[in-house]
């Protein structure tokens, strides 16, 4: 209701013509029933209605604006209609009051939103994760959460103050927000830390978007008393359905997570992943090629592997490959055996050296199996047009 309730708050602040609010309040009733009625006349009136009720007094409104001002020979204000219904028809509602809808605003944003960094706040984001998880359960869909802090932000704050530590945070702020997607939902959850919660996100996806906000944010100095700071951030993700079904679980493992990217050395993102493996892992010495996926030009690079699971690979490489790159992966299992075709995403890197590289990609079986049936299609085709050559 929370969430219905901001929809209406913006289209009235937002739309000052009052037909085009109507309208707008109609689109809203399509997408979301009912209980928008019961949203717009507790915003505008403070009565509190169920849908039914809400819905009739609503329509009644509409109604006695269009009498009104047939009568008067000008349109009346929504606002003016409705306090005169409330006024003469409503005496159940004796005790309504027209709520000034800028004052409400501040309200509804003093309570979901940080004063300093603008963005929403713990309680709101923990509200809304619940909802979320609520509807990725019953729709079957993907959620991803990202926590992440800035690194060394202590030190920071001690060398240069408070106003400066503040400084930080909403430029930081600033970048997240117009980092991310539209349907992402940004809070900050206390001091330097942050969460984002993707909706329809598989974790892999997430990581990748994380990793683009970490570049972002370590390319761009901020600026404090003529010193050109190089800000960075630590982030970890954790997914819902793989990894936890529950909301606070899920932030508890995005926070493990961001724990694991501080200990590997700051500035990264890292994933969930439980201590003890879903997969059995075993050492895996084999030759392999690597290739970018979709890319015909792309060369073809040699790499060794390291170990193996059901659920993905770790190589070395004498090139780095960015997370979240699609490769495939051409891996011989036995020695004298044809190279088996791998396809995954690039969800890990670690330098050794100026050429040595740890690569750790996981596995994407739809993409394996998408391939294969393009290859087979591909074949079945060619054999086809080779019988129709050789009956002409």
């Amino acid at each position: 209701m929370r969430l219905l309730k901001e929809s209406v708050i913006n289209c009235r602040i937002n739309i000052n013509n009052d037909d085009t609010f109507i309208a707008e309040l109609n689109n809203l009733v399509e997408k979301n029933g009912d209980d928008t009625y019961r949203a717009a006349i507790q915003i505008l009136t403070d009565c509190d209605l169920d849908s039914g009720e809400a819905k009739k007094s609503w329509l009644e409104i509409l109604n006695h604006r269009e009498n009104i001002s047939r009568a008067l020979g000008r349109k009346i204000s929504l606002m003016t209609a409705i306090s005169d219904y409330l006024s003469s028809y409503k005496e159940l509602l004796k005790d309504h009051k027209i709520v000034e809808i800028n004052s409400y605003e501040r309200a509804i944003k003093d309570s979901t939103h940080d004063h300093l960094t603008g963005l929403f706040n713990k309680a709101y984001f923990q509200s809304t994760l619940a909802q979320h998880l609520s509807l990725a359960k019953r729709n079957n869909t993907d959620l991803s959460v990202l926590f992440l802090d800035i690194d060394n932000f202590k030190e920071i704050n001690d060398t240069f103050g408070h106003n400066s530590g503040d400084a930080i945070l909403k430029n930081v702020a600033h970048m997240i927000r117009r980092e991310l997607r539209t349907s992402d939902i940004v809070a900050r959850f206390g001091g330097d830390e942050f969460v984002v919660l993707m909706p329809n996100t598989y974790k892999i996806n997430a990581l990748v978007l994380s990793e683009r906000l970490r570049k972002t944010i370590n390319q761009k100095p901020i600026t404090i008393d003529d010193i050109n700071l190089e800000i960075t951030i630590s982030g970890g993700v954790a997914g819902f359905p793989v990894d936890a079904q529950r909301a606070q679980n899920l932030l508890n493992l995005a926070d493990s997570a961001l724990y694991r990217a501080k200990g590997a050395g700051k500035n990264s993102i890292a994933l969930f992943k439980e201590d003890k493996r879903r997969f059995l892992r075993i050492k895996f010495n084999r030759s392999i090629q690597v290739k970018q996926l979709g890319f015909n030009h792309t060369r073809i690079l040699s790499g060794t592997s390291k170990d193996i699971a059901f659920g993905g690979i770790l190589f070395e490489n004498k090139e780095p490959l960015p997370i979240g790159t699609k490769i495939q992966v051409n891996i011989p299992m036995t020695e004298n055996s044809e190279p088996l075709l791998l396809i995954g995403t690039v969800v890990r890197i670690e330098a050794f050296g100026a050429d040595l590289y740890d690569i750790g990609m996981t596995l994407s079986f739809k993409e394996i199996e998408k391939t294969a049936k393009d290859e087979i299609s591909k074949f079945l085709i060619q054999q086809s047009e080779k019988r129709v050559e050789v009956r002409n």
